[in-house]
This record gives C-alpha cells, structure tokens and sequence, in this order.
C-alpha cells in the first residue's frame, strides 16, 4: 500500500513538472516579451524542451508511455493560449485566429524537439541503467513475507498440484 501510494507520488511530480515548467515558462515569456511573437519566444521553448527532459528523467519505464504523445498536447495549448491572453483586449476575433494559427505553427517545432529529448533521456536512462535500478528500489520483497510463505507451506508459482 506505501509503494503505491509512492508511485502516485512519483507520477504526479512528473505530471506536474510535464505541465508545470510549460506554463510557467509561457507565462515568464509573455511577461518579458515585446516581440511579436509574444507568448512563444525563447524562454517558452527552452522552458518546453527542458520540462520535457525533467519529466523524462523522473519518469519510470511503465509511465514514459504518455509522455512523447502528451508533449503536443501539452506545448500547444500553451503556446496558443498564452498568445490569446497576451493579445489586447480590443483585438478582433479574425486576427485573434491568425495569431493563434501563427502560434500553432512555431510551436509545431518545439514540440518535435521535446519528443526527440524525450527519447533522448529515456535511451540514455536505458543505457546506464537507470530504470532497473528504480525498478530494483521500488520492488523489494521483504524477507519476512517471503519466509513466512515458504514456512506455510505455500507452493511457489506455477508449481504443480501433482
């Protein structure tokens, strides 16, 4: 119950840190840019790619499956309603769109380049041995139940009836 109460854990923070560094680096973007291309400068896409990073790095092997499709959904919305939200308020709804569709089409390659760090990090922690390691952490089997089974009398898994 505490190792999966752990794992939830785990898998929030990198939700979080997935979601999270996005938005804050467009919200840091929309602030400091006069550009205008506001609302998806440089700050957003190195923000983008590094969350993208992060969260692989935190992520085990079960849940690096919803990381490299999330990134689009993740960056886009981001991109795109940071630029509704940086546009005046008087702004007419046809340039709002343009805008939008503008945003969507810069952004397009921010979000190639998270996936391709995602897979990045995640050959890298495939290589040194990252995952079984967390693996190997995560899943300890205490000697105390194993004994107690095997004192029992607890067939092993598999085992015949014969």
């Amino acid at each position: 119950m505490e190792q999966d109460s752990e794992q939830r854990r785990a898998a929030l923070i990198v939700a979080l840190v997935a979601i999270g560094v996005p938005v804050v680096a467009e919200i840091a973007a929309s602030l400091t840019s006069d550009s205008p291309d506001r609302g998806y400068g440089p700050i957003f896409y190195v923000g983008a790619v590094l969350g993208a990073m992060v969260a692989t790095w935190r992520a085990t092997r079960r849940g690096l499956w919803w990381l490299i499709p999330a990134q689009p959904l993740i960056i886009v919305p981001v991109a795109v309603g940071g630029t509704i939200l940086a546009e005046p308020g008087g702004t007419k709804t046809a340039k709002l769109g343009t805008d939008s569709a503008t945003a969507l089409q810069h952004v397009f390659l921010v979000a190639v380049a998270a996936i391709v760090a995602i897979i990045i990090v995640a050959v890298v922690k495939a290589v040194t041995g990252r995952y079984e390691a967390e693996t190997a952490a995560r899943r300890p089997v205490p000697p105390q139940r194993r004994d107690a089974a095997r004192a029992a009398g607890a067939r092993r898994t598999g085992a015949s009836r014969g």
